[in-house]
């Protein structure tokens, strides 16, 4: 079978991989579709090490059940699939809690190492793994499931009220997918902050309330709208210093602040500032099966929305180029999917 194997920084090569053999609890999918996610551009261009030479990339995907698990009743031979790629014991303490993407023995399908990603004609995934894809939602929408299961579980984990505040610091796919599934909740209002126009001017069209940093103090306009009080909830999803010390400002004495962004490992924080006004900080890391599920029923209840972010499709064969060009900045679409 055909796969984009990573090399190292910028390399990328289509090469022949050999057919997966499921084991007896797992499915063989053919692929059709595979996001590429900011994650996989900084792995491709070596800034962040959480992408090893001789791997195949992709994680957000979806496909076809080529061949279904041994005695499976849930699934069979040609049903399309979405996959939820955290493989998760389901046994340990912290997964009998349902914390399934912070077991200590979990796997990221494309991602880790030894796990081949969806850049590849075929995978063998857990059966468990698997969620029916809607016969008559293209294959795209499919793949970009799992950016919205991750705005899913960050509004979850916000523990979000109806008629709160709320700021999102990032208006990337991820803070566009937090401000949808943030939205059924029914907040009194949503904020977003950044200094790209054209993603502000999406988000407002999504709903939000835009606030451009490169213009305007975030903490000054916040203050002013909540009537100095700043919001109840803030959630980052950028993962640098200066995003995590926006998030903190605009947050109201006793908030929420739910840090979703991984691209920096060490950051500087005004910790007086949340230990004398009291903020409370909660690491979120991706989903559950729950969160999974309700983003696949966002999508499929919801379309015409989802297709906004599958703004670029390519083959399998320009996919090199196309990695290069989203590492330079010289494309920046919502979301770029290979079309396998």
């Amino acid at each position: 079978m055909k796969a984009l194997v990573f090399h190292g920084a910028h390399e990328l090569r289509l090469e022949e991989l050999p057919m997966p053999l499921p084991a007896a609890d797992e499915a063989l999918v053919k692929v059709k579709a595979v996001g590429i996610c900011g994650s996989d551009i900084h792995g491709y261009a070596g800034k962040t090490g959480r992408r090893a030479p001789g791997m195949v990339m992709g994680h957000e995907f979806c496909g076809v059940v080529e061949k279904a698990a041994w005695n499976s009743s849930r699934f069979k031979a040609g049903q399309p699939v979405v996959i939820q790629p955290i493989l998760f014991c389901g046994k340990c303490p912290i997964c009998r809690k349902g914390l399934t993407s912070i077991c200590p023995n979990k796997r990221f399908i494309g991602v880790d190492m030894g796990t081949v990603g969806g850049l590849a004609e075929y995978i063998a995934v857990p059966e468990r793994n698997l969620f029916p894809l809607p016969i008559d939602l293209p294959f795209e929408l499919g793949a970009i499931t799992e950016a919205f299961a991750v705005g899913s579980g960050a509004a979850r984990n916000s523990e979000i009220k109806a008629g709160d505040t709320v700021a999102i610091v990032g208006c990337g796919v991820i803070g566009l997918t937090i401000l949808l599934m943030t939205k059924a909740y029914f907040p009194a209002k949503i904020f977003i902050i950044d200094n790209n126009p054209e993603r502000l001017k999406i988000a407002a069209e999504l709903g939000a309330e835009p606030v451009n940093f490169s213009k305007e103090k975030p903490e000054d306009v916040i203050s002013s709208a909540t009537g100095g009080l700043g919001t109840d909830i803030s959630i980052e999803a950028v993962g640098c210093s200066p995003s995590v010390a926006t998030a903190i400002k605009v947050v109201r004495n006793g908030g929420r602040i739910v840090w979703v962004g991984n691209s920096q490992k060490i950051i500087d924080v005004d910790m007086q500032d949340i230990v004398v006004h009291g903020k409370h900080i909660v690491g979120m890391y991706c989903y559950n099966d729950d969160d999974f599920g309700m983003a696949m029923e966002f999508i499929s209840c919801n379309p015409e929305i989802a297709a906004r972010f599958a703004e670029e499709k390519v083959s399998m064969a320009d996919a090199p180029e196309m990695f290069r060009q989203l590492a330079s900045g010289s494309k920046q679409p919502l979301r770029t999917v290979v079309i396998i």
